[in-house]
């Protein structure tokens, strides 16, 4: 917002449940964020926000990006893939599709750096000064439009004058967790150089206990350290360096595999004839080869203002290059049904340059350039059939008949991916004060994405790693399948007659001869205007109301999925950029003599060519769904009720639905022409109600310290994992209601110099899935991946 105020106020961000509000009067403190490229009062900004500063995590017990949606309404987070690479969706505007080279529709920034890899998302979670949620699309100040929202992370700067926070923290928890986090800082030449190391070390030997194995699933082993330089360099000119490396090289998160083909003989196994025992834990699989997931990022960040007296010049340069691999035993059985080996690779480079005017009078703008660049290379490798197929399958599913001789000797399919990404964009966001209480703002974006493919080849190997076949490029048949289904009389002879199989599986697989070359270099060039226009009015000092209607769009990208013949752009190589137009109006409310603040929206989308992933069969597709349409409220409180008791509460409902979409029936695989109409659907990972509370209570205060209680909880009504919903076979793809509660029971010092806390997550130990993934057709079962049972431990914390 570009509202200027008539005094400015000298207070420092802080905690709603800040430990230190005991001694002040019983108001709440004000929460600064940069949302809008300014340091404003989230009460000031007409925006959705939700600003959580460092001492509100730490009390809320919040140490990964997966805990953070647990606070904010409408949103949820979850950890599939370990909590190092967390997926974020915000508002029923979510991202389903799993492939590396995708980016997410949520925009996640560091210290105002654009990170496109999404397992790059969660690796900067470490001496964190502030986090900010925007909820709704982002089409004008940010460096890459997204359309569901931006989560900024804000790391520690180092300060001067010895008021700096230095900290360490240790920890211990179940599972054998350890961890140690430390902050510290100090001037190097007084009043023009500071510099700050931060540091954190987080193991687990995980809590996915995987039977006949010695290591469990979902180990965390990270460790991060970031170093800061703070440069006064003089009266206008000031400089902030930023340069955070890590490395999480923990285990894969071990899904588990249901069959869903049911036998004559009362079994529901997959296509190996497994049947997973009943005896088995919610937080038990009998994986074969669940393994390794490592990640690395490097990010560095240089920052640089020019202070006039009525504007700011500031360059935000960033680099960050970050890697990733995953050994998942995707069909969670002891067999070698489907295992796959993710592996992806990427370095990004992204410049800012904008100008923040601090005019006097009615007029305020802010204007910039931005350009991005990123190259990521992916290399997938599937292991399907290592395991012979079960004979009752056949008998189950007469159609599959066609399929069974190629898969007792399928190999290795291994998808390799180069892509680069370009965008370049001018912004403006202009701020009109046409009375003290009415102002009015005003966002244009103009940007070019540009995606080019330059490499790309899927090819099949034999089980010692030699190369067979290549189907892209290389198809002579153009048929989308790695094989020509059999008749039924010619698939039943190559079945009984091992001596002619090869023979006769050689002739129907559709690649052509090995070749490492690549298939046609594609290309597309998007360019976009979106932009905002917003009003809004200030009924006196505690009230605040505004509307606003914005437009928000996602670049276009390539399919990263397995698909066997070449394609063109219009011909399922690339999904079409995705929009949302957005209508927003609500309120905030400072009441009680600032003791209660209570903020709410109301909203309603329009989405088009919603991008998401679609599997059938083995193949799968990045598509667009035609047309959907989200409406939803949400609402924010807080309460500072006594001197020792503050409370938190919020609220999001919503209601989705897509209006056109067209799919393939997976339960046909015979008739590829079967497309189903799935228009009435509920969007993907949309729940109708979410809530959530939190509770602070000082339950003893003595002349050196004091007791405080934390209870926060959160609230996820059933959702879909898959835009099918019930029908088809996918009724299991979902996910019923549940509470999480967690719980934090601290002692602090009153001088602030340490604390001592016991603290437990999903107290209830609710068991619950965080993903599901249909994959009935070509292997016989579904895949889910739980969500993390009851942990709990102990924190002691020093601050020098």
């Amino acid at each position: 917002m570009l509202r200027r105020k008539n005094s400015y106020r000298y207070l420092m961000a802080a905690s709603l449940l800040s430990a230190g509000a005991i001694q002040a009067a019983p108001v709440l403190e004000e929460v600064l964020v940069t949302a809008q490229k300014r340091s404003e009062s989230t009460q000031d900004i007409p925006v959705a926000v939700t600003g959580l500063s460092g001492d509100s995590l730490d009390k809320l017990g919040f140490d990964n990006a997966v805990d953070v949606g647990a606070q904010v309404p409408n949103m949820q987070v979850s950890g599939a893939y370990g909590e190092v690479q967390p997926i974020f969706a915000i508002r029923g505007v979510s991202m389903s599709d799993y492939s590396s080279n995708q980016a997410s529709p949520i925009g996640v920034y560091v210290d105002e750096a654009y990170l496109g890899p999404t397992y790059s998302h969660g690796a900067n979670f470490f001496d964190v000064a502030r986090l900010e949620v925007l909820r709704g699309p982002q089409g004008t100040l940010y460096g890459k439009n997204t359309t569901g929202g931006a989560i900024n992370i804000i790391t520690r700067t180092p300060g001067f004058d010895g008021e700096g926070t230095r900290y360490l923290k240790v920890g211990t928890g179940n599972y054998d967790a350890r961890s140690v986090e430390a902050g510290a800082e100090a001037e190097l030449i007084s009043g023009v150089l500071a510099a700050r190391l931060s540091g954190k070390i987080k193991e687990s030997d995980g809590w996915m206990e995987i039977k006949g194995q010695d290591e469990n699933g979902a180990a965390t082993d990270f460790k991060g350290g970031r170093l800061a330089l703070n440069w006064l360099i003089n009266d206008r000119w000031d400089a902030v360096f930023k340069y955070s490396a890590s490395k999480n090289d923990g285990t894969s998160t071990s899904p588990k595999g249901v069959g869903r083909t049911r036998t004559s003989d009362g079994e529901s196994i997959d296509y190996t004839g497994y049947d997973r025992p009943e005896s088995l834990g919610f937080h038990e699989v009998e994986s074969n080869e669940s393994g390794d997931l490592i990640t690395h990022s490097d990010l560095s960040v240089f920052t640089v203002n020019y202070n006039a007296d009525s504007y700011t010049l500031t360059s935000v340069s960033s680099y960050l290059d970050a890697d990733y691999y995953q050994e998942q035993d995707t069909d969670g059985g002891p067999n070698g049904l489907l295992e796959i080996l993710w592996a992806s690779d990427s370095q990004s480079y992204s410049q800012d340059l904008r100008f923040t005017s601090a005019f006097e009078g009615m007029f305020n703008i802010i204007a910039g350039l931005y350009y991005g660049y990123e190259d990521l290379a992916m290399r997938n490798t599937y292991y399907i059939f290592r395991t012979t197929p079960d004979p009752r399958v056949v008998t189950a599913k007469p159609d599959t008949l066609g399929d069974a001789p190629y898969l007792i000797d399928v190999g290795e399919i291994i998808h390799r991916m180069e892509v680069e990404k370009e965008s370049a964009a001018a912004y403006t966001q202009m701020r009109f004060d046409i009375t003290p209480d009415f102002g009015v703002d005003i966002g244009l974006r103009y940007t070019r994405d540009t995606n080019t493919m330059p490499y790309l080849n899927l090819s099949r190997y034999d089980d010692n790693g030699n190369g067979v076949g290549t189907w892209v490029p290389g198809n002579p048949t153009g048929v989308d399948n790695g094989w020509i289904r059999l008749d039924p009389a010619t698939a039943l002879l190559a079945l009984s007659n091992p001596a002619a199989l090869s023979a006769i599986t050689a002739g129907g697989y559709t690649h052509g001869p090995f070749t490492t070359a690549s298939a046609p270099e594609l290309e597309s060039t998007e360019r976009e205007w979106t932009g905002k226009i917003g009003v809004d009015y200030r009924f006196s000092e505690e009230w605040m109301a505004y509307a606003s209607y914005s437009k928000g769009y996602r670049a276009g990208s390539f399919n990263g999925g397995v698909y066997y013949v070449s394609r063109t752009l219009d011909g399922g190589a690339y999904a079409a950029p995705e929009y949302i137009d957005a209508y927003e109006v609500g309120f905030k409310a400072d009441l009680l003599g600032n003791s209660m603040r209570l903020n709410a929206a109301a909203f309603y989308y329009d989405y088009t060519d919603q991008q998401f992933i679609n599997v059938v069969g083995i193949s799968n597709f990045l598509e667009n769904a035609g047309a959907s349409s989200i409406k939803g409220v949400e609402a924010e409180l807080w309460a500072r009720v006594t001197e020792r008791l503050t409370v938190q509460a919020a609220i999001g409902m919503l209601d989705t639905e897509f209006s056109e979409l067209t799919l393939a029936n997976t339960e046909t695989l015979d008739d590829p022409d079967d497309q189903v109409d799935l228009s009435g659907n509920e969007l993907i990972s949309a729940p109708k109600l979410n809530a959530s509370f939190s509770i602070d209570y000082d339950l003893l205060l003595t002349d050196y310290g004091y007791l405080s209680l934390n209870t926060n909880a959160s609230y996820q009504d059933e959702q879909w994992y898959s835009a099918y919903n019930d029908q088809y076979g996918y009724g299991e793809i979902r996910q019923d209601a549940y509470w999480l509660v967690n719980g934090r029971l601290g002692w602090y010092a009153n001088d602030g110099s340490y604390s001592v806390s016991l603290w437990g997550k999903n107290l209830a130990d609710e068991e619950y899935h965080v993903y599901g993934l249909n994959l009935q057709a070509n292997f016989g079962f579904d895949e889910y991946i739980a969500g993390e049972p009851r942990t709990y431990g102990v924190e002691v914390s020093w601050n020098f």
